[in-house]
């Protein structure tokens, strides 16, 4: 499986491919993690606020400055309402979506063709539960079955869109960004990619992974 021409029209030949993963691999459900949120009384989430560089709970979450413990006890604190550890880890998780078969397949065949590795701003809830999701289904351990390495910000303590972990990426897996292509969702992080110098796609609806790949 390669790189669909019709989306990829480079020149330069693709060696590398990172992929990003909420919005690329699986679907984020911003509105349903935020009803979600609600349903507890807390009024804290919107699409916007992961992003935010001022906002002192889920960023400092994302880049492990926070543990999970203390995630749900600063939740806590910011509603009158009795909610307990695992209501807050069932809303916070509502905000991934599914990984069908056919992505799942994609991924696993991209590899014999390139080095694939996935770049990802997650945390300490979402990837033991996803983690299990992937086992459940598919009967292996999360994504490091289909990538040669996995890079989450939680656990460099570095996040996307900041250049240190693009870098941090580049000399671990001993890349040349003229070489790779990125896949993410979101903009800025595309926008930071390409003044590094990797060739890029916006994954934005209805672009999909099965237009980006073709057997």
């Amino acid at each position: 499986m390669t790189l669909s021409g019709a989306i990829y029209n480079g020149k330069t030949k693709i060696k590398n491919i990172i992929f990003d993963w909420g919005g690329v691999i699986t679907d984020l459900h911003f509105d349903r993690a935020k009803k979600a949120f609600i349903d507890l009384g807390l009024h804290i989430f919107d699409e916007s606020v992961p992003h935010d560089p001022n906002d002192d709970l889920f960023i400092p979450f994302e880049v492990g400055k926070i543990t999970p413990q203390q995630f749900r006890d600063r939740v806590k604190t910011m509603t009158s309402n009795t909610v307990t550890d695992e209501m807050i880890d069932n809303a916070w998780n509502s905000l991934l979506g599914e990984l069908p078969e056919v992505r799942w397949n994609i991924l696993q065949e991209v590899r014999k063709n390139y080095r694939t590795f996935l770049l990802s701003n997650t945390n300490g809830i979402h990837l033991p539960f996803y983690s299990k999701y992937i086992k459940d289904k598919y009967g292996v351990d999360g994504y490091e079955s289909v990538f040669e390495k996995t890079y989450y910000s939680y656990e460099l303590q570095l996040r996307k869109p900041n250049a240190d972990i693009f870098n941090y990426l580049i000399k671990d897996a001993g890349i040349h960004p003229a070489e790779s292509l990125f896949i993410d969702d979101f903009i800025e992080n595309i926008d930071t990619a390409r003044l590094l110098g990797f060739h890029t796609i916006q994954m934005k609806k209805p672009l999909s992974l099965t237009d980006v790949f073709i057997s």
